[in-house]
């Protein structure tokens, strides 16, 4: 599941943002930071490890 929400996650973001900007450029720009926020924290937490250790491959 880590795999697909990684994979499924920039598609959405990019989405998003693309909606956010057709609404208004604020709301664009609102989606940009607070989702980077949310996509860098899912990243982060699904880093698919599975062994709790930093993996610098």
């Amino acid at each position: 599941m880590n795999r697909n929400l990684r994979t499924a996650a920039p598609m959405v973001y990019a989405a998003l943002v693309v909606g956010g900007f057709m609404i208004s450029s604020k709301v664009g720009v609102g989606i940009s930071v607070v989702g980077g926020m949310l996509l860098g924290a899912l990243y982060a937490t699904t880093n698919g490890d599975g062994r709790g250790g930093n993996s610098d491959r």
